[in-house]
């Protein structure tokens, strides 16, 4: 199977080593983070199930 790059909105990757961030850029990460989405087990779990089957009809 051959990998995807997917695009994202950030240009940082907090990943990478060498590439240190402030606190309060850390902070101001996870403050966005807790905002949202939210999705239940049950939700998550459905959307899952809902992706399985998109893929399998390939």
């Amino acid at each position: 199977m051959k990998a995807k790059n997917i695009k994202t909105k950030e240009t940082e990757s907090w990943a990478l080593p060498g590439n240190p961030i402030s606190l309060d850029e850390f902070k101001a990460g996870i403050k966005k983070a807790e905002e949202g989405p939210f999705y239940t087990v049950e939700e998550s779990k459905k959307m899952l199930q809902e992706w399985r089957k998109k893929r399998n009809s390939r």
